[in-house]
């Protein structure tokens, strides 16, 4: 399929609101969990183990590094432009959606980690913080129109 045509159109747009949705809806988690969190930590406190904590942290820190660094091996040019000579527009937009929903799924994981945070201490700015990480990764992960279809335009010609 050229990039011209009327069908490659069609393809991007409901590709791109698919990406747009999800990473959207996952922002919306993000908020709806900071608020219940907020509302109601002294309710969800169940002590545990402490260095259970940590680990959570942990986990936060290396989703939130992870989703960086998919993003930049996913959408590195040479790997798009393998992929759009050999699969054409359609695989090219493919993986732009796919690799989207992956990075925004690692977003919303981090969200209920930080929402595990909360209900293992009690503190709802635990999760304040690991919404503001899963916000970071959501951000840098949503889908611009534009730069989908620059891309798609520049290596599908090629």
């Amino acid at each position: 399929m050229t990039p011209t045509s009327e069908g490659w159109s069609n393809e991007l747009s409901r590709r791109h609101r698919t990406a747009m949705i999800f990473v959207i809806g996952f922002l919306i988690l993000d908020i709806v969990l900071l608020v219940i969190a907020y509302l109601a930590a002294n309710r969800l406190f169940r002590p545990r183990d402490p260095s259970l904590t940590m680990a959570l942290w942990i986990a936060i820190l290396i989703f939130g590094l992870g989703a960086f660094v998919l993003r930049r091996t996913r959408f590195a040019p040479m790997r798009l432009k393998d992929i759009a000579a050999l699969k054409g527009a359609d695989g090219l937009l493919k993986t732009l959606q796919d690799t989207t929903l992956q990075i925004a799924c690692i977003g919303g994981a981090i969200a209920l980690m930080g929402f595990m945070l909360v209900i293992l201490n009690g503190d709802w700015t635990y999760m304040l913080r690991a919404a503001g990480v899963s916000a970071i990764v959501l951000i840098y992960c949503y889908p611009f129109r534009n730069a989908w279809e620059r891309a798609a335009r520049q290596l599908s010609s090629n």
